[in-house]
């Protein structure tokens, strides 16, 4: 965590975007599940089509998305190997 000039800690996270965090937690955690999706994005049926760009970005990231660490989407590094997919 980064520090101010007076050396207290600055909390970088209300600094972040939305998508950012959802990033940042996919990073710490190696995926996300469909219930952090929802925690920066609460109503995902009023903007679909930012829902389909959060997909496809965790794709490209290579974020693995479901509803548990037990039930992943996994982006795969060949696209004819289907046979990791969800």
């Amino acid at each position: 965590m980064a520090k101010n000039t007076q050396g207290e800690q600055i909390n970088q996270t209300k600094e972040l975007s939305p998508i950012a965090q959802l990033f940042q937690l996919g990073r710490d955690q190696s995926y996300v599940t469909f219930a952090d999706i929802l925690r920066f994005f609460p109503t995902p049926e009023y903007n679909l089509e930012q829902l389909d760009r959060i997909f496809a970005a965790l794709l490209c990231a290579g974020i693995p998305y479901g509803e548990d660490a037990d039930h992943l989407c996994c982006p795969f590094s060949d696209p004819k190997d289907t046979d990791n997919w969800y």
